[in-house]
């Protein structure tokens, strides 16, 4: 819920796991609320692949390997079909 603070715990995982990730997707999210939203900054910093699946911008767009604008029930599946074939 916005505006309420997270889990100190929980977010330090949070960002542990994402140094770690080789592709990170953010789906329907503005980026714009902290700390989470920094989350897909992290993610670039470290070398993961950043995929933004939204309708509108986004203040990451630009440091975003792929930008996806089409609806998310159209996008999702075709997106993660095609990350699962080049995993393969």
């Amino acid at each position: 819920m916005s505006g309420e603070r997270l889990d100190p715990v929980v977010l330090g995982e949070a960002v542990a796991i994402t140094k770690a990730c080789q592709v990170f997707i953010a789906v329907g999210s503005s980026l714009q609320v902290q700390p989470a939203a920094g989350l897909a900054g992290v993610a670039a910093d470290h070398g993961a692949r950043l995929i933004i699946v939204n309708a509108e911008p986004t203040p990451y767009d630009e440091r975003a390997d792929e930008v996806v604008r089409e609806p998310i029930g159209t996008a999702l599946p075709k997106l993660l079909r095609r990350l699962s074939m080049a995993s393969d």
